[in-house]
């Protein structure tokens, strides 16, 4: 029984592991991944907004 138990765990953790590494491939092309936020980001973030609301009076500068 504890094997199945320690099997699972194992299990468990490698798929985690593989999912974590093909989560940070598939991201690998954004250089804001990770960051916690600057100006940077936050600009980034509303093009994206913008892009999807397909509004210009969310991107239009003031």
């Amino acid at each position: 029984m504890q094997q199945v138990i320690v099997m699972l765990i194992l299990a468990g953790a490698i798929i985690y592991a593989a999912w974590w590494g093909y989560e940070r491939i598939r991201k690998s092309d954004d250089p804001c991944e990770g960051c916690t936020g600057c100006q940077l980001k936050e600009m980034k973030d509303k093009a994206k907004e913008c892009e999807k609301r397909k509004k210009s009076c969310c991107c239009t500068k003031k």
